[in-house]
């Protein structure tokens, strides 16, 4: 009898056990399936870029004119234009292309699928019709107006990537909305937003910031004039319509997976590699010839301190 109720007492203990343990197991499997279906919902519904294809090395593209006036224009990227290229354009390292080049052509065509892409995307945030975005904080996403865009005053629109290196700020004015950027406006970005992924849809654009910068790629129905002195950190790319510089820098933009905040400093992209290494001192007594097995260095004489006289006074 004592054997029978021993043998029950280890039975239940083990059964005990075994239910202690399913709960927990059941959990994790739950938790890590919730994880799964949200890491797969928000890579769902993140904002896919504009895809500039063959635009994508260009700095500066118009479909008539490219002109400029004062001091040289330089645009660190190719440049296209179907009409005419004014020779204070300048392009150092890359390729100024005309009516009846591939490049050009090609660069067109995927300029008229970039913004209709950029069009077509669903407003995503609250409306910027009718509000001045200097002073704002931004988040990713898409933004739109009934009419135009404007940036109008001394504090920076900054665009907060929220930590995300692939975050993208698009921006769409009306069909006949333009971009105005007043002067003393600047922009910035933080927290992992690029250059690379910031898109103005508009009709037309004028930038009236001088000795400024704009951030990002314009992506215009018809024309895109730029005063004197500013610092592009993005594409000017004017599809039906001119370019108009003027002693201006556009630095065509690349994406980084470490980016930092911005601008960047001025004067066209970093030199492939990085900066230099730094230099190292070498240690004290590092030039000094090397002695011969067997001889002793003889020392240096040191010199010897001067003598000083000291007069007499009766």
């Amino acid at each position: 009898m004592e054997g029978s109720k021993v043998k029950l007492f280890k039975h239940r203990a083990g059964s005990r056990h075994s239910r202690s343990v399913a709960p927990p197991a059941v959990g994790l499997f739950l938790l890590a399936l919730l994880a799964m279906f949200t890491f797969a919902g928000s890579a769902l519904s993140a904002q896919p870029t504009v895809n500039l294809g063959n635009a994508e090395s260009f700095g500066a593209l118009s479909f008539t004119a490219m002109t400029n006036s004062g001091q040289n224009t330089v645009v660190y990227g190719d440049i296209g234009s179907s009409t005419s290229i004014h020779s204070g354009v300048t392009h150092p390292g890359y390729g100024a292309y005309g009516a009846g080049s591939p490049q050009l052509f090609n660069a067109q065509a995927s300029l008229l699928t970039a913004y209709g892409f950029a069009e077509a995307q669903a407003p995503n945030k609250p409306t910027i019709t009718g509000a001045n975005l200097a002073g704002m904080t931004l988040s990713p996403g898409v933004y739109n107006s009934t009419s135009d865009i404007l940036i109008s005053g001394p504090i920076a629109l900054t665009l907060d990537g929220g930590g995300d290196p692939n975050s993208v700020f698009i921006f769409q004015a009306a069909s006949a909305g333009n971009l105005t950027v007043d002067p003393t406006s600047t922009i910035r970005y933080q927290n992992g937003a690029q250059p690379c992924n910031v898109f103005w849809k508009v009709n037309s654009a004028f930038l009236k910031n001088t000795d400024k910068n704009f951030i990002g790629t314009i992506l215009a129905l018809t024309q895109i004039t730029l005063t004197e002195g500013i610092t592009v950190y993005g594409r000017v790319l004017a599809r039906n319509a001119d370019v108009t510089f003027i002693h201006d820098v556009v630095n065509t933009p690349t994406c980084s997976q470490t980016p930092g905040s911005g601008p960047p400093p001025p004067g066209g992209p970093p030199p492939p590699g990085g900066p230099p290494p730094p230099v190292t001192p070498p240690p004290p007594g590092a030039d000094r010839k090397p002695v011969p097995p067997g001889k002793r260095r003889t020392p240096r004489p040191r010199p010897k301190p001067p003598v000083r006289s000291f007069g007499l006074t009766g």
